[in-house]
């Protein structure tokens, strides 16, 4: 959209500094400046202000990004006093009532069908099974993730284009008063209630308000979809319904998507565990979160826009130069270290402004001769120690050697030292947790005592790191100026602390028969059965991380609430389970692990770690993301 277009639409006070752009098109709206793309200059930047935050402080840095448009008000105008000449400031009296205008202006210029979603819970899970079921058919705009917010929702409606065939998006309240102003922006022709119920009701004076409250979505709506049931997927069924599908498209495609097997992750449970380690530590104490291997299994992309948005995480790490590539492309910020830096990978990782870590006197050479061969300087990087892993890294003994190395060069900077506690999470190992934080401590005191011996005077603070997850919890002594986290994220504390569960993989039932005594279930015959027994079979196999040690009752699933053994050898893409003695039929949802069978659970039956399970689930099982 134009720039003047905009500025017609959101009506400001004034519009000062720079006019010559006001033909500039711009396609994106920024509320955090963390979150800034690949095209600044096609940017307007919306200064939010919170009672903890001003967006207006942000400008500055923004300016040196190469964003040159913003919205402010008057009492925000010091922020860009003196630099207004060369950008364009449009003053306004409410910075998200301007956003919220806007976005009522592109809602009225778009002519297609409007689905709008309101509930308590699962409008997440309803868009995404929406949009999968007619993909086929339109061409589809959605709520990103769970954008259903004051600020969300005209950031949804902004990507409403001219090939938007179908729009579906979320509107989310937590007090009253909040959906008549959520209303104007997405006015839907076809209205969808999830479910209705106390959860997140505490600003509201009785749950029959709240329900009168999201039900102004619907104000001048022509179809309104409720399931008495409150059943996702009877829910959009009755969308296709009023869509004008047919029954046998409807049964083909819901059956279709309902034999998919998914993982599941709740974004905002992400984010609630990492508050939570986040709260062990000092407030000056940084915090990294591992976003390596695929996210471990969850979706490294996804993952780290939820940590980059939360504010509450300073650094992200990967294992391989092509993970922190992926993440830049995708629009993450943030400082990311690389785990395991390839020689070849040096220019990708220059180029794509990734901090290597440097673990040998050889790595260290790589990424000097990289960084100077593109005339730079002051390249962050990251040292690793040895402090007992026996993994990667310097010993003590190296320490002299390569601070000289450092102090005869300006190609790289030490942005932190670090190191790897190798049995933080168990309690027979903490003699040894403390002689490697012990021994970590003198390699740093050394390199730095050398370096500033070497150039009599003292560098800009090199931060010190050795906490993992387990460490965070179990060893606060070491928290030192940065900790990591990984596997925390996803709800495992090493210290009993009962932390939210973020994934859940889960199938359902393609079959079932009855199989009388005597018979053998599966590969190898290694289930005879005793008496007649109800099987089932259910999508999922070894190839999608089900591992075959759970064969032949030695694991279970969860079935209608009820434990049911896995039997016969699990196969490459299907498994069969015993649900003799419950009511399941055909399309049931099947748990592998989530809430009622715990991730941890599962990997104490195979003998494992839960990272193992995670990053076990393959990349063919699709994953499908929510914040509820």
């Amino acid at each position: 959209m134009i720039l003047n277009e905009i500025i017609q639409a959101i009506c400001p006070l004034q519009v000062v500094g720079c006019t010559n752009d006001l033909q500039l098109d711009i396609r994106h709206l920024l509320t955090d400046s963390r979150q800034i793309g690949n095209e600044p200059e096609a940017t307007l930047f919306f200064a939010l202000k919170t009672d903890k935050n001003d967006g207006a402080k942000y400008i500055p840095q923004l300016i040196k990004r190469g964003v040159r448009t913003f919205v402010v008000t008057q009492n925000q105008y010091s922020y860009i006093s003196g630099i207004e000449d060369w950008n364009t400031i449009i003053l306004v009296e409410d910075v998200l009532a301007a956003l919220q205008q806007l976005a009522i202006y592109k809602r009225s210029l778009y002519k297609g069908p409007v689905i709008g979603i309101t509930g308590s819970n699962g409008k997440t899970v309803v868009k995404e099974w929406l949009y999968q079921l007619l993909k086929e058919d339109y061409r589809i705009t959605r709520s990103p993730r769970s954008y259903n917010s004051q600020i969300g929702v005209p950031l949804s409606v902004w990507q409403l284009s001219e090939q938007t065939e179908l729009a579906i998006f979320e509107a989310g309240i937590s007090e009253m008063g909040e959906m008549s102003r959520l209303q104007p922006m997405i006015q839907p022709t076809i209205g969808v209630i999830t479910y209705i119920g106390t959860e997140h009701g505490e600003n509201f004076p009785s749950l029959e308000a709240k329900r009168a409250e999201k039900m102004l979505l619907f104000a001048g709506c022509k179809t309104i979809v409720e399931d008495p049931t409150h059943q996702n997927i009877r829910t959009c069924a009755g969308v296709m319904r009023t869509l004008g599908y047919d029954e046998d498209t409807i049964a083909k495609r819901i059956l279709q998507q309902t034999h998919e097997t998914i993982l599941e992750v709740n974004l905002r449970k992400v984010v609630e565990n990492v508050k939570y380690y986040r709260s062990l530590l000092r407030s000056e104490t940084m915090l990294t979160c591992m976003v390596k291997a695929f996210g471990y299994g969850a979706g490294s992309v996804e993952v780290s826009h939820a940590l980059q948005g939360c504010g509450m995480v300073d650094y992200l790490a990967v294992a391989v130069a092509d993970e922190g590539v992926e993440l830049r492309k995708a629009g993450i910020t943030l400082p990311i270290v690389v785990m395991d830096p390839e020689v070849s990978a040096m220019d990708a990782i220059i180029e794509n402004n990734l901090e290597p870590n440097i673990y040998s006197m050889q790595s260290l050479e790589n990424i000097i001769q990289a960084v100077e061969a593109k005339g730079l300087d002051h390249y962050p990087i990251h040292i690793k120690i040895d402090s007992g892993m026996h993994r990667l890294g310097f010993y003590r003994e190296e320490m002299e050697v390569l601070a000289a190395r450092l102090s005869t060069q300006k190609a790289v900077r030490v942005r932190s030292f670090f190191s790897h506690l190798a049995g933080s999470d168990e309690a027979q190992f903490d003699d040894f947790t403390h002689q490697q934080a012990k021994y970590f401590s003198a390699c740093v005191e050394d390199v730095q005592c050398t370096r500033d011996e070497g150039r009599g005077t003292k560098e800009e603070k090199i931060l010190k790191h050795i906490c993992n997850t387990a460490g965070i919890e179990r060893f606060p002594e070491y928290h030192f100026d940065m900790c990591r986290i990984g596997i925390g994220m996803y709800g495992i504390s090493f210290a009993g602390t009962p932390l939210r569960n973020v994934c859940t993989l889960r199938t359902t039932i393609l079959s079932i028969k009855t199989v009388p005594a005597g018979e053998t279930i599966g590969y190898g015959r290694h289930t005879t059965l005793t008496e007649a027994r109800t099987i089932a079979v259910i999508p999922i196999g070894y190839a999608d991380g089900f591992d075959r040690r759970l064969s032949n009752y030695a694991g279970e699933v969860i079935v209608r609430g009820q434990k049911c053994p896995v039997v016969g050898n699990i196969c490459m893409d299907q498994a069969m389970i015993d649900i003799t003695g419950t009511d399941a039929q055909v399309g049931d949802n099947v748990e592998i692990f989530g809430d009622k069978q715990p991730l941890q659970h599962l990997a104490d039956l195979l003998g494992t770690i839960p990272y193992e399970i995670l990053t076990s689930v393959s990349r063919r099982v699709q994953r499908v993301y929510f914040y509820e």
